[in-house]
């Protein structure tokens, strides 16, 4: 018969008692256990929810014109970094119809059409693992955008007035959204304007379709971009861009008949042959300056010969006369323009004139 010898000595009492807790947790813990088993014949390597979570995170689509006018092509290119998308089943459907499927089928390209939406689903199946899905919605509507130059042209001309440096320009928007068989209207949408790709932040938003627009100095060409959409329905975006350019300002030289008046049904270019007449009158007329006409603020300086005309600067015209003491007479005349309230905004031209006949 073995007997236990118990003191009552503090410090084994304390022994005692924490050799039975640690008896007790290991007999009453499977979880302690199963952690000294070395045995993984029967792990399973499908994903937890929250791996397949992460896997759709990060998959990343681009898509290529995000807002797409009618008619355009839109490329939507899928990659992942949690799985190899080379060797999975991929698949697209456009409004329910597959257009392609097959192993790394990561790209489609496909046509919006004229009008109507497009809804574009990709499905992806990985093997062993749960399907991802991304679905995509176009409506592609027409934005036409429509602007007039603040500038000048000269009567009868049957162009518009162009944009030219330091001048102002007025855009308006006319967004085509159709619901069912009604228009929405221009004023119940919701308009983002940009200059050279820089957002437009106070002129943009709802109901604001016309944006006002003045080019600096050292501004060169422009591209003015509205994007715009239904107010409540911003998947459904319209886009609209026209390119200014700032090499417009010119000016012309017109006949000034006795006559007849000013010949605005031609312009005079290059060489003139007067024959034999004694003299001839010709006006100067601008093109795409800021400027109400032709004689406000504009300054022109003339030469006949590389010789200045001395007459007023706002003098749009001027009389060549022959020279009687030669047989035949030639007269350049050339013609410096410009507006002191826009240095930019400056021009030249150059004609010559002959008088009499050539040998």
């Amino acid at each position: 018969m073995i007997r236990f010898k118990i003191t009552k000595n503090k410090n084994n009492i304390a022994f005692l008692a924490v050799f039975f807790v640690i008896i007790f947790l290991i007999s009453n813990s499977p979880t302690l256990i199963k952690a000294q088993s070395t045995d993984t014949s029967g792990y399973d390597n499908t994903p937890v929810p929250e791996q397949i979570k992460e896997i759709k995170q990060q998959l990343d689509v681009n898509v290529s014109p995000v807002s797409p006018k009618p008619g355009d092509d839109v490329t939507i290119t899928a990659e992942t970094y949690g799985m190899d998308l080379n060797s999975t089943d991929i698949q697209w459907l456009v409004n329910g119809k597959v257009m392609l499927r097959g192993n790394g089928a990561k790209k489609f390209v496909f046509n919006v059409g004229k009008s109507g939406v497009s809804r574009v689903l990709l499905n992806i199946y990985p093997q062993n693992q749960p399907q991802i899905s991304r679905e995509f919605v176009f409506n592609p509507s027409n934005v036409d955008l429509l602007w007039q130059a603040e500038t000048y042209t000269p009567p009868f001309y049957k162009g518009k007035a162009l944009f030219s440096n330091e001048s102002a320009v007025t855009m308006v928007a006319i967004p085509n959204f159709v619901n069912g068989n009604s228009r929405v209207s221009d004023s119940n949408a919701v308009y983002k304007w940009s200059v050279d790709r820089e957002v437009q932040g106070d002129n943009s938003g709802y109901g604001k379709n016309s944006f006002s627009y003045t080019s600096d100095i050292l501004s060169q060409d422009s591209t003015i971009d509205v994007e715009a959409y239904p107010s409540g329905d911003e998947n459904r975006k319209g886009v609209g861009s026209v390119n200014l350019s700032t090499k417009n300002a010119f000016v012309l030289f017109y006949e000034d008949n006795p006559t007849n008046g000013i010949m605005f049904n031609y312009s005079l270019t290059d060489q003139i042959n007067l024959g034999s007449r004694n003299e001839a009158k010709v006006s100067i007329f601008p093109y795409n300056f800021s400027t109400a006409n032709k004689s406000s603020g504009l300054e022109y300086t003339w030469y006949i010969n590389s010789q200045l005309v001395n007459i007023p600067l706002t003098t749009n015209s001027v009389t060549i006369k022959r020279n009687d003491q030669q047989e035949v007479d030639t007269a350049n005349v050339s013609i410096n323009v410009s507006n002191p309230t826009h240095i930019t905004q400056s021009t030249q031209n150059a004609i010559d004139f002959l008088f009499g006949k050539t040998k």
